[in-house]
């Protein structure tokens, strides 16, 4: 059989060494790195992975140009890959917040990159068993981390190096899954005594760390996962297994099962993911072409959705889908996620095409385990934010990689690659420098302005605000298409103005807030803020005369932080205050009753009712306002509040005179 593996050892049975051949050693780097990227503090890691990709890219450019030959690997899958990169990328041209999406769709960019190393580095047996390895080296490692956080260290949840448990959940299904794929897959025979301990105890690691991490869609991914292993293996006795471990997970007390029956009493957003599933598929039917990379949680303002028994009903707005199937939909529209699972199709055809062949015991058993850990990558994904975590797109990219791998290694159909004529000329090297120049400035330009906020939060933390303030300009001019820099530049304006008095810092606020709404116009922060401030500018002495020309302003603004984020309380609030100093005292008490209609606990708006109904004549509606407060008041009296629910309650419940 053409391209078959010989060697049929892992780690520990027979001799082996590994090949320095410079894309097997960028695959193998990029995965044992981005495990270890730290969640909050990213923008550095994955700057560097980026940068060693696209220096993958360039090299691989320049070496065309040399010997006027481009080298592409051959595989069904590279023409929908570059259908769904080109289709991601043209959705720039509808997007509302062009910074998100832009490095979005740099992110698939190289995620692209990516696919194609994987497929030009592992064109060997050799290194496809030593990137199998190391998948399952990084399970054990990342597995016995998480152990010992847990046991020891004394952590609610294992997590490895991870900052989600769901995610390093499903991590560790995959590389148990894989292990049980070649340990259901080789025989015995073929199987050194040392390898075999090595997957075994793999296997039980990683399976111990996943029922640690106490994640219920990891859990969901386990389940589905080592019963695609067993039927492939063991047909429908598998079932019976499947059975034993499901009611064994049910009966018998694990951490699994009791973090299930904990978590509605400790938060009550736990069980919303059918609310965020309905509402993401309304926005499908809304925006069929999509909104944009990266725009889900921008749009989310003007889809909340309440939370009975909470004090703020509409206090959570999703900032994903909790499926990346119905996000993609939604940020990509029906195409893009049409195009992504197009790429799946075709990747389900070389599959069977590959199992359907002539294997190798330890080839089968390796791509049993290769296509389970997929299997538990894409369940996942359907309950929660699984793309978004680079190391486990990355680790789904080189799972799908080593099976085109094996496919090709077990084919004589065809060459393993496609040879394009690339002759070298000024233009099309002046070409290559030019987008590997831009991609570098687009990968290098994000890190670079966190760089300089962090240097600005830390100058804040000491208390030196004028400092901060210089690091946070930095970051704005370095990055002027984000957002958070410009509202951190302008937060530090508003402190300055509570230093000093001087209303010269309120207007250039005001401007940052203006940039703030001309970026991302679905953003609902922003226009509240503008409105406020510009509130702020009308009561200040010097600027009496510009009173009403303020106020209009402010009400603009205050309008359209209601149009954009129809369920914030505080926009009807403030609002109603201008229309009852306006003496306009009808239009504030029905901006009053629409903010406690979303809001029921939203006191500061029902004292001003009350105060509205005395002024109007109506002291039986002031006194039902009244007793509504102190009822309200009585009701979460013990309850430990946080910072938002203290602005909810926190008014006096005196009568009125």
């Amino acid at each position: 059989m053409s391209g078959q593996l010989q060697n049929n050892h892992l780690p520990f049975g027979g001799s082996f060494s590994l090949p320095l051949c410079g894309a097997c050693l960028v695959i193998g780097g990029v995965t044992v790195f981005a495990p270890l990227i730290e969640g909050g503090t990213t923008h550095f890691p994955v700057m560097m992975m980026r940068l060693i990709l696209l220096g993958t890219a360039c090299i691989w450019f320049l070496r065309g140009l040399k010997f006027s030959t481009l080298s592409i690997p051959r595989t069904p899958l590279l023409g929908p890959v570059a259908a769904f990169t080109g289709f991601a990328g043209l959705s720039l041209l509808w997007t509302s917040y062009m910074n998100a999406s832009l490095q979005w769709f740099v992110s698939i960019l190289f995620y692209a990159v990516f696919f194609c190393v994987v497929l030009q580095g592992t064109n060997s047996g050799v290194r496809v068993r030593a990137l199998v390895r190391l998948i399952l080296g990084m399970g054990f490692l990342e597995g016995g981390l998480g152990i010992v956080q847990y046991v020891w260290v004394g952590e609610p949840r294992a997590q490895g190096t991870f900052f989600n448990p769901n995610f390093f959940a499903t991590y560790e299904v995959v590389s148990c899954v894989l292990a049980l794929g070649l340990l259901t897959g080789t025989q015995r025979a073929n199987l050194g005594r040392g390898e075999t301990l090595f997957l075994v105890l793999t296997a039980a690691i990683s399976c111990g760390a996943m029922v640690l991490a106490q994640s219920r869609g990891g859990t969901a991914a386990f389940l589905i996962a080592v019963l695609f292993v067993g039927l492939y293996r063991y047909g429908k006795a598998a079932l019976v297994f499947f059975l034993i471990l499901l009611v064994s997970g049910v009966l018998i007390p694990n951490p699994i099962k009791q973090r299930i029956l904990d978590v509605s009493t400790y938060d009550p957003y736990a069980y919303t993911r059918f609310e965020i599933w309905v509402d993401a598929l309304d926005r499908i039917i809304d925006h069929p072409l999509g909104v944009g990379l990266g725009i889900y949680k921008y749009g989310s303002f003007q889809h909340r959705f309440p939370i009975e028994h909470a004090i703020v009903r509409y206090g959570k707005r999703a900032e994903s889908a909790h499926n990346e199937y119905l996000q993609m939909a939604s940020e990509l529209g029906v195409g893009g996620l049409g195009l992504f699972l197009v790429c799946i199709g075709f990747w389900v055809r070389e599959v069977r095409r590959l199992l359907e062949g002539s294997l190798s015991r330890w080839d089968r058993g390796a791509a049993v385990g290769l296509c389970g850990g997929i299997v538990a990558i894409l369940v996942h994904a359907g309950v929660d934010s699984v793309f978004h975590e680079p190391a486990l797109v990355l680790l789904l990219i080189l799972l799908g990689g080593l099976i085109l791998a094996l496919r090709q290694l077990n084919s004589s159909l065809q060459p393993p690659e496609w040879r394009c004529f690339f002759p070298y000329s000024r233009a099309r090297l002046a070409l290559i420098l030019f987008l590997v120049g831009t991609l570098m400035f687009l990968v290098i330009q994000p890190a670079a302005a966190w760089f300089a906020s962090e240097q600005g939060q830390s100058a804040l933390s000491r208390g030196d605000n004028r400092a901060a303030l210089d690091w946070y300009r930095r970051a704005a001019l370095i990055d002027p298409g984000a957002t958070a820099m410009h509202d951190a530049v302008a937060r530090l304006y508003l402190s300055r103005f509570s230093e000093s008095g001087d209303p010269s810092w309120l207007a250039q606020a005001i401007d940052e807030w203006k940039i703030c709404m001309v970026l991302s116009p679905l953003d609902g922060r922003s226009p509240y803020r503008l409105g406020t401030v510009y509130l702020l500018l009308s009561e200040h002495q010097t600027l009496i005369s510009q009173r009403n020309d303020l106020l209009s302003k402010a009400i603009d603004a205050l309008e359209k932080a209601i149009t954009v984020d129809p369920f914030s309380p505080f926009s009807y609030l403030e609002l109603g205050k201008v229309r009852r100093w306006q003496g306009d005292k009808a239009a504030a008490q029905t901006l009053l009753v629409r903010a406690i209609a979303y809001e029921p606990n939203f006191l500061p708006a029902r004292r001003m009712l009350a105060e509205l109904a005395m002024e109007m004549g109506q002291p039986e509606s002031a006194a039902a306002q009244q007793a509504s407060i102190r009822d309200i008041q009585l009701k979460y009296r013990d309850r430990t509040l946080s910072h938002l629910e203290q602005q909810y309650l926190a008014v006096n419940s005196g009568n009125l005179q």
